[in-house]
């Protein structure tokens, strides 16, 4: 079941602790992210971040989970996509994923793309649900003996309405 009232916005700042803490919560060691790596993504030229937080009053605030990409002219890559063992399966990744894909086709992007584990059942499925499909096999990407699938998907550039005055 969907969690009610999520609300989606951009990363702020002083949300940085949550998200390097959430990434290492849902990637093995030898995956996730570390604080220098993690705040250079967050601040380079064409980076974007969706975080999905959580409204009300018991639980006001929480980040639920987040989504960070990269734009490279009309190349999207999704950095990483963590969201909270709690909240997976209540489509709070796929709302993530499609606003990132509706912020990147309103910037020209044409094409977005990532990594994943082959071993990675959960993610994969979600991938392929949402359009993407393996392109690569990435030898040793996450280390000796751990492989990632490179996944793509060709999104769709929204038409502008030309306003003539």
């Amino acid at each position: 079941m969907p969690v009610s009232g999520l609300i989606l916005r951009p990363y702020q700042p002083p949300d940085f602790e949550a998200l390097l803490a959430m990434d290492q919560v849902c990637f093995p060691k030898t995956i996730a992210y570390g604080r220098r790596e993690m705040k250079s993504y967050l601040q380079s030229e064409g980076s974007h971040c969706i975080v999905a937080e959580i409204p009300g009053p018991a639980i006001s605030g929480m980040i639920a989970g987040f989504i960070l990409t990269e734009r490279d002219g009309e190349i999207a890559h999704i950095v990483t996509l963590d969201v909270l063992e709690s909240f997976r399966r209540k489509s709070v990744g796929s709302l993530l994923l499609q606003a990132a894909e509706q912020e990147a086709a309103s910037q020209g992007v044409t094409s977005m793309y990532l990594e994943t584990a082959t071993t990675n059942k959960a993610a994969i499925a979600l991938w392929k649900k949402h359009g993407y499909r393996e392109t690569a096999t990435l030898e040793h990407y996450y280390g000796r003996g751990q492989n990632a699938f490179e996944m793509r998907k060709r999104l769709e550039r929204k038409s502008q309405v030309k306003v003539f005055t």
